[in-house]
């Protein structure tokens, strides 16, 4: 688990869970990169690019830079997604296509534009590391939504359900160039700022852990993923959830 001078790039990396993966990697001292659309105060030093994941020209840019200087890019964490909280029934043609063009598109156009520079540079061994979610393969309790929620949408599962297959078939498509693909799907992050006492109590009470995730409780993944000892594994969806999947 020796991540010194490994290069790691990171999308949104100005979330709870992308600023947590920063910092992981930036205490194994690696090399780290990390993209959103605007830059934060941050306690720790890093590689901040400043990019909208759905702009492909600017991410090509960034990719082709990044393995010019550096020579590789070891890892790839598609951290960035976005969600909205309207009514369904009042779902536009800009949201649905905002929320697939972060979520869906700029996942794929990252991974083509890396394999590009991957082959052209004749790399050796790729790990991608996807962040799905429990959405992605069940609906939510709508039981657990008060008044005031922030109620999950239809449109945020189908694509991290999208992503979660999008895993899957890079994962097959390019063991030939060692590169493996694995997702991570967290289950509900806490967020006090975001979220009522009420909802936090009713999903506590969904989950047998008995609490919300943590940023910290998806590392230990993310670390094994990274790393050599998971060479075996590809295409696999680890789902970080207290258990919340397995029971009504």
């Amino acid at each position: 688990f020796n991540f010194e001078n490994k290069v790691v790039l990171i999308t949104g990396c100005n979330g709870q869970i992308g600023d947590s993966i920063v910092n992981l990697f930036i205490d194994l001292k690696s090399k780290v990169y990390g993209i959103d659309k605007s830059k934060k105060k941050s306690k720790k030093k890093f590689n901040f690019l400043k990019a909208d994941i759905t702009n492909q020209n600017k991410i090509k840019k960034i990719i082709n830079t990044i393995i010019s200087k550096e020579k590789k890019i070891d890892i790839f964490i598609n951290n960035a997604g976005i969600s909205i909280f309207t009514n369904f029934k009042k779902r536009t043609e800009n949201e649905l296509e905002k929320i697939f063009k972060t979520n869906v598109a700029s996942v794929i156009n990252i991974i083509k534009n890396y394999v590009i520079q991957y082959d052209k540079k004749k790399l050796k061994k790729g790990r991608i590391i996807n962040i799905g979610s429990i959405y992605g393969f069940l609906s939510p309790d709508f039981k657990i939504y008060s008044k005031g929620d922030r109620f999950s949408p239809e449109i945020y599962g189908a694509t991290k359900s999208s992503v979660i297959q999008l895993t899957k078939y890079y994962a097959v498509l390019l063991a030939d160039r060692n590169i493996n693909v694995n997702c991570i799907s967290p289950g509900g992050i806490l967020n006090t700022k975001l979220q009522s006492k009420n909802f936090i109590n009713n999903y506590n009470k969904r989950v047998p852990k008995k609490r919300m995730g943590l940023p910290k409780d998806l590392l230990t993944s993310i670390i094994y993923l990274s790393s050599d000892y998971s060479d075996y594994t590809t295409g696999q969806n680890i789902i970080v959830d207290g258990g919340l999947s397995l029971k009504w």
